[in-house]
């Protein structure tokens, strides 16, 4: 089966959905003698939500079971500690949004030979999508980030990207390609590949999913609680369910204020296909 295709708290940016996203990846070219078209239904549906998640579709409302998005600039925005499951008009797959990430339709359209493209910009968060082998053979479904483009032919992976663009690329079945500044580096089940922006690719590597953190310390320091540690730098880490800085090399430091110090400190990882891991620490003790 192919498939083409980071200790501060950061504030979820808002991205206007209805721009289109610049990418330094390579984006297929379709033939000139098969013209897309857009096309009466063809959507995204929403079939589960959970928390605070808003659809974007010429305003901003509160998103509903049901809610269709069927035309680019359609988007969905999900909060922290919220999340959205959608699916593809046709069966074609279905995508687990995680929590404060931003998702838009690019493109829904129907090639004249009758396959469909279905195209989707991920400027922010992260992405689970399970994909059917599409029974048309130049049917392509192709989900955009800054820094790079997974198009999809049918396979089970995610994306993740940060604030500064960085996507991480993961399969869980099948293979994806991760693909940047005309380099294609293949990611086989069970492997990561992160890109940065204006970068090729990493080389594959195998996807953590212990999700463990390896400490330098964690003690008071006055009125602050300060961590340093380092986790895979293909994962993503949150404090309380704020996303925190990483370094290239997965390596944090970071310090907090809390108002509380007696109740235990919640820090999670995440890798790119969304499995997590919670640690606690317990902010009266010190690891030095």
């Amino acid at each position: 089966m192919n498939v083409r295709l980071m200790l501060q708290p950061k504030r979820l940016k808002q991205t206007i959905l209805g721009s289109l996203i610049v990418t330094t990846a390579i984006s297929v070219i379709l033939a000139p003698a098969l013209e897309a078209q857009s096309v009466a239904g063809r959507w995204l549906q929403i079939q589960r939500i959970s928390g605070d998640v808003t659809t974007v579709a010429g305003r901003r409302k509160n998103a509903q079971v049901g809610d269709r998005l069927s035309a680019a600039g359609h988007g969905l925005i999900t909060s922290n500690r919220s999340s959205a499951h959608l699916a593809v008009d046709d069966g074609i797959g279905t995508i687990a949004v995680a929590q404060n990430t931003h998702l838009a339709i690019r493109q829904l359209s129907v090639l004249s030979d009758g396959s469909k493209i279905t195209v989707i910009d991920v400027p922010q968060g992260q992405a689970r999508l399970q994909v059917r082998r599409f029974t048309h053979p130049n049917s392509r479904l192709e989900l955009h980030t800054p820094s790079g483009v997974a198009a999809v032919r049918g396979t089970e992976f995610g994306v993740s990207v940060d604030d500064d663009g960085q996507t991480n690329v993961a399969t869980l079945e099948g293979q994806v390609e991760a693909i940047a500044q005309n380099v294609a580096v293949p990611v086989d089940a069970g492997m990561v590949s992160i890109i940065h922006p204006g970068e090729p690719p990493t080389s594959a590597r195998s996807l953590d999913r212990k999700l463990d953190i390896q400490w330098d310390l964690y003690e008071w320091r006055e009125d602050h609680f300060y961590m340093a540690g380092r986790i895979d730098a293909a994962n993503t880490l949150l404090a309380m369910g704020e996303e925190l800085s990483v370094s290239r090399t997965g390596h944090f430091e970071q310090k907090l204020r809390l108002s509380d110090r007696s109740l235990p400190v919640a820090l999670t990882v995440q890798n790119a296909v969304g499995e997590s891991r919670t640690h606690r620490l317990l902010p009266w003790l010190s690891n030095d």
